[in-house]
């Protein structure tokens, strides 16, 4: 099962599945007439209503996982009902009492307590609500937002849209509802002779009701407040800067001089007054400190020390920064291990380290880590790969180091078997790359690098905040930075006055802005002064033939879309992404594709894709020990099988099932071996596979997977740009599919152009290898890569010109790849190419990504997704 911040399409997919079931199909007058006053329909949504739970939080989390245990469902439903004292309240089915709406609704609701035939249900994700209940400290900080669906005859929907609208409550498309209802909203505008697609009832509902849909404003809301933060943000304009240490390879630039400076204030507590959130008073002649922010008092100074976040862009050096840093403070980490005892916060004795951890997404960063130490650090330091099998070799010399690499999932396997050295060490300082993993404070990774011990604290990331405030909210957590290292008090001082009201949106505006300056330093690439990106895009036109068959599949897929109209379940909902998956591909690889048939549709491209979709941020859960991983970096993400399924494993599982020859694979060469799937080889999938070498094995998938002979207008296109001037240039080519890599590099090899290929299933090592050589050898012009492994932790300064094979539904994407030549180093312009086919789904995809980026201009995540709505998952 995906985790569901892997699939952020779903929308797009909807609205282009449904415009396509609506093309060229009308109501005929029977169906018409057959509708009777008394059918019941779903009037529709209301949208995120507040409700106050009651009660015991642990009781409340026990009956959820009783529930979510017995029924397996996503959603939790509530009754409503309307008490003596007109307030509104929510009950499980079976009666027990869950919360109390807010007052305006419950006005509403009075208009409506007579009426039986009008039926309210309120449904809420359960892994929202776990999280509130998981995170409230007592019961007023439990708060948590649901979506009500209203159920009536159809007689009755022009007075209930006029009752509601009294009230000012829309209503909106509902996310889900109940089978076998169909939907009828009064707020929409509607014309007998147009059968509007979901992107156009939008557009009526704001104009029918003159309010911006609920879920548009609130993502626009958001956006301009975080816009706003950041560029209120005084820190960096303040800082003179600190010159590296002499035993640096590299000089620091300015911004990287500036970053010391931050970072040695944070960790000795010497901080400027006007960024100090604890400030001196005098309280009838009694000296007093107060908190800016919470106005809490106290006689004792707090020390506002102990690390804090570098949120500087994509590409501005963070890791050289904190090797500058690294390097300033050795002598001051010796002197601090010589005790070589602490006692944590339970009171357990550690010893000390003088050595800084760095915990990072996958292997791969690992070496890019290994690499930036080479290369700028002039002083031999004791640096220390925690990771692999072999990394229990240095269980008893661990503390005595300079610098420890290891993995999220390194760590979290070890304290998930409670068997973990890294966190039997007080470390000098811990330092977290790519940070906006820990985002979700209910992941295991979360809690797992949260009860490490440290003096001091650092998070690395470009994207601190991304779709909700909590986000960074759980980065302040981390830093210990009190109070808000309790998500409680985060949630009361920021983020609920935040949800409350227009004046509450501009206290919480402050108290981030303030915040964030004290504990943040946050700069844009624009300080770099890079050479500017030069884009465009080739709109391509398919031949006839190519025509043929992409009119031929969209019309196979239309049929199977309208066979499952109103069935809104997963199986439907994933019908509508496997039709515009495989049209996308059709795209890429023209007549060279065979005619789709759902009984041989490829679980590996819709992994591919989805994994693709997420980007960076997402969480995926382990096929075999069901742990919960970030995408991020995972060397073998995208891994491959000899039985070409969809099952994902951790780096854990994956070395475990490699030592066992019964499950892992069978060796039949040095460098070629068959890898079999541990999940599938357990249900005896394997027995009926034949036997070969991994190549083979491949090879013999392909076969199956193209024709032999075939047509593809959009690598015809490609070719010719990537021959032009090639002895001058060095290009990237990325694509989500593996399969389409295996077409572009059989053209590569036609045209006789020398390339290096990295993906998914690429060895860490041979990565590395790979890069060095793109980067020394003048002979290899082109390297091609999965966007997804090319989209986090390399360096591709080298490039000058990149070929983003086709548009994403999510932009940033394709964005973050490009990033990873236009970065610091880069000395020349940097041509990006991006290739669309008319008249096709990837025309309508760059629609809505030109619409997307128009939305997101600040700097994080652009995937369009909105806090605390609950998605659609596919179980592919």
């Amino acid at each position: 099962m995906l985790d569901p911040s892997l699939l952020i399409a779903e929308e797009d997919v909807q609205d282009w599945a449904q415009s396509l079931t609506l093309e060229g199909s009308a109501v005929t007058d029977s169906q018409q007439q057959a509708t009777e006053a008394y059918e019941q329909v779903c009037y529709g949504m209301i949208y995120r209503s507040l409700v106050q739970l009651k009660g015991d939080m642990f009781s409340l989390r026990n009956k959820l996982k009783v529930i979510n245990r017995t029924e397996g469902q996503d959603y939790q439903p509530f009754r409503i009902a309307m008490s003596s004292e007109e307030q509104v309240f929510l009950f499980f089915p079976d009666g027990t009492e869950f919360g109390v709406l807010n007052d305006h609704h419950s006005k509403t609701w009075k208009e409506f307590v007579d009426d039986s035939s009008i039926e309210f249900e309120a449904l809420a994700q359960h892994s929202v609500l776990h999280d509130t209940i998981s995170r409230a400290e007592k019961s007023s900080d439990a708060k948590v937002r649901v979506n009500i669906n209203v159920y009536g005859p159809i007689s009755s929907s022009k007075d209930i849209g006029n009752k509601l609208s009294m009230h000012k409550t829309y209503l909106q498309n509902p996310h889900i509802y109940r089978v076998g209802y169909t939907y009828e909203n009064p707020h929409v505008i509607t014309f007998p002779e147009i059968q509007p697609s979901s992107s156009v009832v939008t557009e009526q509902i704001e104009e029918a009701t003159g309010n911006t849909e609920p879920e548009k404003s609130d993502a626009e809301r958001f956006r301009k407040t975080v816009n706003e933060v950041y560029s209120s943000l005084k820190r960096g304009a303040k800082l003179d800067g600190f010159k590296g240490d002499e035993r640096l390879n590299t000089k620091l630039l300015t911004h990287q001089e500036q970053a010391l400076e931050f970072m040695i204030q944070r960790e000795s507590g010497e901080i400027p007054d006007e960024f100090r959130l604890w400030h001196p008073i005098e309280i009838e002649g009694q000296r007093w400190y107060i908190h800016s922010i919470t106005n809490h008092k106290s006689t004792i100074p707090y020390e506002e020390k102990g690390g804090g976040i570098l949120a500087d862009e994509m590409g501005m050096g963070k890791s050289l920064s904190i090797l500058s840093l690294m390097m300033r403070t050795l002598e001051d980490g010796e002197n601090w291990a010589n005790e070589k005892i602490i006692e944590d916060e339970h009171r357990l004795t550690k010893l000390r380290s003088r050595a800084t951890l760095v915990i990072v997404s996958s292997a791969l960063l690992i070496n890019g880590w290994l690499e930036e130490i080479r290369q700028h650090l002039g002083v031999k330091l004791r640096t220390v790969k925690y990771h692999g099998q072999r990394r229990k070799d240095y269980s008893t010399t661990i503390e005595d180091n300079d610098i420890v690499i290891t993995t999220y999932n390194t760590i979290s396997s070890e304290y998930r078997n409670k068997y973990s050295i890294l966190h039997n060490i007080a470390w000098y300082r811990i330092v977290l790359d790519e940070a906006h993993v820990i985002r979700r404070q209910a992941t295991d990774i979360n809690r797992t690098v949260s009860e490490l011990t440290a003096k001091s604290r650092w998070l690395l990331t470009g994207t601190p905040i991304q779709n909700r405030l909590e986000d960074i909210g759980a980065l302040f957590s981390f830093l210990r930075a009190r109070p808000f290292d309790s998500m409680a008090n985060f949630r009361r001082y920021i983020v609920n006055p935040f949800e409350e009201s227009e004046a509450g949106r501009e206290l919480a505006t402050q108290r981030l802005t303030t915040l964030i300056d004290s504990l943040c330093l946050r700069r844009t690439k624009e300080l770099l002064n890079l050479p500017e990106e030069q884009s465009r895009t080739r709109m391509l036109t398919l031949s006839l033939d190519e025509r043929s068959q992409y009119e031929r599949t969209k019309t196979f897929m239309v049929q199977a879309i309208k066979q499952s109209a109103g069935e809104f379940d997963r199986h439907n909902t994933f019908s509508m992404f496997q039709a515009q998956l495989q049209l996308r591909i059709l795209c890429n690889h023209g007549t060279f594709q065979h005619h789709f048939q759902f009984q041989r549709r490829s679980l590996r491209d819709e992994q591919e894709d989805a994994l693709c979709s997420s980007g960076g941020n997402a969480v995926i859960q382990c096929s075999s020990c069901k742990r919960s991983m970030p995408t991020l970096g995972s060397n073998k993400i995208y891994r491959t099988f000899a039985e070409d399924c969809a099952h994902i494993l951790c780096s854990e599982c994956l070395e475990s099932s490699d030592q066992d020859s019964g499950l892992g694979s069978s060796e039949v060469g040095d460098d070629d071996t068959i890898s079999h799937c541990p999940p599938c080889s357990a249900t005896g999938v394997i027995a009926k596979l034949k036997l070969g070498t991994a190549s083979q094995q491949s090879e013999a998938r392909d076969d199956d997977y193209f024709r032999s002979e075939g047509h593809s207008t959009k690598m015809v296109a490609l070719m010719q740009d990537v021959k032009q001037d090639l002895e001058n240039t060095k290009s990237i080519i990325f694509s989500c599919w593996t399969r389409t890599l295996n077409l572009i590099g059989k053209h590569l090899a036609n045209v006789g152009i020398r390339f290096e290929r990295i993906d998914g299933e690429c060895p860490v090592a041979r990565r590395q290898q790979i890069l060095n050589d793109f980067e020394r050898d003048p002979n290899i012009r082109v390297l091609i890569m999965t966007t997804g492994t090319g989209a986090f932790g390399l360096n591709l300064t080298t490039a000058n010109r990149v070929f983003i094979v086709e548009p994403q539904w999510n932009p940033s994407i394709e964005n973050q790849a490009i990033a990873r030549a236009l970065r610091l180093g880069q000395g020349q312009q940097v041509l990006v190419t991006r290739y669309v086919i008319k008249n096709t789904i990837e025309q309508e995809m760059r629609s809505q990504q030109e619409r997307k980026l128009k939305m997101a201009e600040i700097g994080f995540d652009a995937d369009s997704s909105l806090p605390n709505v609950p998605r659609p998952i596919y179980d592919i």
